[in-house]
């Protein structure tokens, strides 16, 4: 019998023993979230307004450190900087020892993440300010509740830096801060309510030098064309090979909203009838939009696309697509076209990263060759794997009875298995998956990491709202809603752990995949 269908059971996994010693529990939680939410509120709503990038966020963590040492000091052990090559990283420590509890019995133990780097150009359209205030609000709730229940615990909030880039906490699993507890919560925003699995991510780094500007943009296009054509070929499951070009504001997993290409040889309604073609070709460029004009400095046409942008793990058609389609169309007609980019003409290299993901980190390998076979130079490096995050079992189905409850607005979460991006918190949990009878099977995990993704869309349907990345999300992760809304998720997960710390039937079956 598999994990999930072992521990899948009703309301009985609450453990009837103790479930009594907290009826009162959801309700304390709201009365102590009442007290302390404005102030985390006000943390996060200014982190929102001061948007870094990750590994530079030190608005962050100033004034996260600031508040619980200067403020509100003595309400936690506070580590300003957890290790030396991750400066913005801080660390948050609370004991309770009841009386009873004698000095060298160990304490339960808990752990929270926070993250809070923003994204260039468009700052928080991934909501991280929203997991910053999560992790702290549920973190000190599960603090206050200890103290007032009398429960033995040792709680843990750790400050993660640069999750959308270079894997903070990668640098803090090699560091050994995960390492001393089992069970580490954290929740995500974006536009649906589930608990899901997260795909594994590679980025491969594609370096164009020429000895010309003009021919190192046409090579970079002559091999965006290749991989923009692998879609529907690759192996693995759900598997994309999304490009993005290393211009203007660029990180490797936000597809850029805004694409400048130029050609020369080519007349203005030349450029204009081939896009127009391909635009009314594909319905999928719907929302994409262009402008051409004459470009007196080079006596080309300048080409400027717009689109909607987001996340590079969406199989959207945006402007990146379209100025590779066009320039597929119009090369087709003749080689003796010059390609640019307006307004730098100077540089002779072009780099672009191309962002694989696949739902299944055992799969990443054979995707990852897959793709670089098409691209034809050797000027290629790979960046840090982003593993695959799996679903494990027990904790779901608690924390679904749990957020329907009326006091979390009586909210009906699914377990999809769909994949909709990745996250860097899957180097804590280092789940193991084996194929077992052609079917992929979670078989162990290092530790048990808890990753809801909760909506912030208040429209009837997510599809009417900004997914993660686009510059419209960044509106949603400032609005009163998503704020209502962590404050509800931040509650369920500490009225958990709270249940864990305290009851060890509970915390042996939530710890049961870890492979000891």
């Amino acid at each position: 019998m598999s994990f999930i269908s072992l521990f899948a059971l009703p309301l009985l996994l609450l453990n009837l023993a103790s479930a009594a010693i907290f009826d009162t529990l959801s309700t304390d939680l709201q009365s102590i979230s009442s007290k302390i939410f404005p102030d985390l509120r006000a943390i996060a709503q200014d982190v929102y307004d001061h948007p870094e990038i990750g590994r530079n966020e030190t608005f962050a963590h100033g004034r996260v450190v600031e508040y619980f040492q200067t403020q509100n000091p003595g309400l936690w052990e506070v580590t300003p900087s957890v290790i030396p090559n991750l400066p913005t990283a801080w660390k948050l420590d609370f004991d309770h020892r009841p009386q009873s509890w004698s000095e060298d019995q160990p304490l339960p133990k808990i752990g929270f993440m926070s993250e809070y780097d923003a994204l260039p150009g468009i700052g928080h359209a991934c909501g991280h300010n929203l997991i910053l205030l999560n992790g702290l609000l549920a973190a000190n709730l599960v603090r206050q509740a200890v103290i007032d229940y009398d429960i033995a615990a040792h709680i843990t909030l750790i400050g993660t830096p640069d999750e959308e880039e270079a894997a903070g906490k990668h640098d803090l699993e090699i560091a050994g801060v995960f390492d001393e507890i089992d069970v580490w919560m954290m929740a995500h925003p974006t536009v649906a309510n589930a608990v899901q699995p997260m795909n594994c991510r590679h980025n491969v780094v594609v370096k164009i030098v020429q000895d010309t500007h003009y021919e190192a943009v046409k090579e970079a296009y002559q091999i965006l064309v290749s991989v923009k054509g692998l879609a529907g070929t690759l192996p693995g499951i759900s598997s994309t090979a999304v490009p993005v070009e290393d211009v203007g504001m660029f990180i490797c997993n936000v597809i850029q909203t805004n694409i400048n290409l130029g050609v020369i040889g080519v007349t203005l309604n030349d450029v204009i009838d081939a896009v127009q073609a391909i635009k009314e070709g594909n319905t999928g460029y719907s929302t994409t939009n262009f402008t051409a004009v004459e470009d007196d400095s080079t006596g080309g046409i300048a080409i400027s696309f717009s689109g909607t942008g987001g996340h590079a793990s969406g199989t959207s058609l945006g402007a990146l697509d379209l100025s590779i389609d066009m320039f597929s169309q119009l090369s087709a007609a003749g080689n003796s076209l010059q390609w640019y980019l307006p307004h730098n003409t100077t540089s002779n290299e072009l780099d672009f990263t191309v962002d694989i993901r696949t739902r299944y980190t055992s799969d990443l390998q054979e995707v990852g060759d897959f793709v670089t076979k098409a691209i034809l130079t050797k000027n290629i490096t790979f960046d840090l794997i982003y593993p695959a995050l799996e679903v494990t079992p027990f904790l779901p189905d608690v924390f679904i009875s749990t957020i329907a409850k009326p006091e979390y607005g009586s909210q009906n979460w699914s377990v999809p298995t769909t994949a909709p991006a990745s996250t860097d918190a899957s180097w804590v949990q280092q789940a193991t998956v084996v194929m077992d009878g052609g079917n992929h099977t979670l078989v162990s995990s290092k530790r048990v990491v808890f990753h809801p993704n909760y909506s912030i869309c208040e429209e009837p349907s997510p599809i009417l709202c900004a997914f993660n990345h686009e510059p419209g999300f960044r509106v949603l992760a400032g609005a009163d809603f998503a704020y209502a809304e962590t404050e509800k998720i931040a509650r369920a997960l500490a009225e958990i752990a709270v249940r864990l710390l305290k009851d060890p039937w509970m915390m042996n079956n939530a710890t049961a995949i870890i492979k000891r």
